[in-house]
């Protein structure tokens, strides 16, 4: 699309925008808007002519002949500019063509009165008609000033060679009253249409950017929040915190990362990390889980929240398993390997912070997990007893002696063993 400016400054003689880009797309969309009228207005003007080359010899004493031979040229003349449509794209075309042909009309309809020595009243009548015909095109003023200039010719050379007794006098000042008058609403009518199409055009553009900046504004919404969650914030909805009865917890950090660390510069380790974990999100959207965090080389993912679902720990289990196959023999993390521990079980979740945002989860299950995962054996999936219960169906698990969790006593845990039928 063009650039709009914000301020559109208009040419003093022409009304052309100044801008040249501006104006180019005023005249394809009001040509494209004003396609149809054109149509209307040439068409009228062939079944018009055809009708008054009938009436005209009526009502006065102009033959017959030169009725028809006006009347038949001038519809001629309107069917051509009908046929013009075609080419007629543009507004400046449109009403280029249409001012041609109603100054031609103007003229016809002179020397008809001419011919009939009926100028007086008969002439002006059939002008000022036209000139109706202008408003209703909304005809650009610089072709109505055009328009008018040679029709005032027209007049005054017919004026000159008038032989009637009676004077033309009140005519002129008709015509003249008529044409200073068009002249000056067309002006006005084309200034504004020009000034409310750029004011459109600038409210247009600025809804488009504000669309573009909530888009990208609820874009990075997302990406720290849960979509349901962003939601309820964009309502206002302030403090956001739940309390949810079952949901499963997975962490998962890197085995020996601060030895690894130690040996790697800033930016190797930033890859490194991005890599990983931006493969550990793709994972977590395929299951309709939800990621909360990272902290430093730790990864912290959710089932059953801010949605509940029936089957969380079976998708958690199922992306342990992933996580897993990611850092294991043959793929670009290769050599890496990691902890993951799982548990289930309640917790509250809220939104945390005013400024910057950000989705947390709290509570013992929470705590727990993270216990699972740093007494956990690297490359294997610690568990707890409620998340083997909930998803026994599914997976098979080898127990470990009872393991000592740091804050929480002796627990009896489990090794996630492998599948026993595929996930559904």
């Amino acid at each position: 699309m063009p650039r709009i400016p914000e301020a559109a400054s208009l040419d003093p003689l022409s009304l052309r925008f100044e801008d040249p880009d501006l104006e180019a797309q005023f005249q394809d969309e009001e040509g494209r808007a004003g396609l149809a009228g054109y149509g209307i207005i040439t068409g009228a003007s062939v079944l018009l002519w055809l009708l008054a080359a009938i009436l005209i010899p009526l009502g006065t004493d102009i033959p017959w002949a030169a009725s028809w031979a006006v009347g038949g040229s001038m519809a001629t003349l309107g069917l051509v500019c009908f046929i013009a449509s075609v080419w007629a794209r543009t507004m400046n075309r449109q009403h280029a063509l249409a001012s041609l042909l109603t100054t031609a009309n103007g003229l016809a309809i002179l020397a008809l009165a001419a011919v009939g020595e009926t100028v007086s009243g008969f002439a002006v009548s059939g002008i000022m008609l036209l000139y109706v015909f202008g408003f209703v095109s909304r005809t650009r003023f610089v072709f109505a000033a055009a328009r008018t200039g040679v029709i005032a010719v027209g007049f005054i050379v017919v004026w000159a060679a008038y032989p009637g007794p009676e004077t033309l006098l009140l005519d002129a000042f008709f015509l003249a009253a008529a044409s200073a008058g068009s002249l000056i609403g067309l002006r006005l009518i084309e200034q504004n249409r020009r000034q409310v199409w750029h004011q459109q055009m600038v409210i247009e553009r600025q809804a488009a950017a504000i669309e573009v900046e909530r888009a990208e504004s609820e874009r990075l919404l997302l990406n720290v929040l849960p979509e349901s969650v962003s939601k309820r914030l964009r309502r206002g909805e302030n403090p956001i915190a739940d309390d949810f009865p079952e949901v499963t917890v997975l962490f998962a950090d890197i085995v020996g990362f601060t030895a690894m660390s130690t040996e790697m510069s800033a930016d190797d380790v930033i890859k490194l990390l991005n890599g990983l974990f931006s493969r550990f999100d793709d994972l977590v959207a395929d299951r309709g889980l939800e990621k909360i965090k990272t902290i430093g080389d730790a990864y912290m993912a959710v089932g059953g929240l801010p949605d509940p679902i029936p089957d969380h720990a079976i998708r958690v289990l199922d992306l342990a398993i992933a996580m897993l196959a990611r850092t294991g023999s043959g793929g670009p993390f290769s050599g890496i390997p990691i902890r993951i521990g799982i548990h289930s079980g309640p917790v509250a979740g809220g939104v945390i912070g005013t400024r910057k945002f950000a989705y947390d989860v709290w509570g013992s299950t929470v705590n727990l997990a993270s216990r699972l995962q740093t007494t956990g054996v690297p490359q294997r999936i610690h568990v707890s007893q409620d998340t083997r219960d909930l998803s026994r169906e599914v997976f098979g698990f080898e127990p470990r002696q009872d393991v000592e969790l740091r804050g929480v006593g002796v627990r009896t845990t489990y090794l996630l063993s492998g599948r026993l039928r595929p996930v559904p």
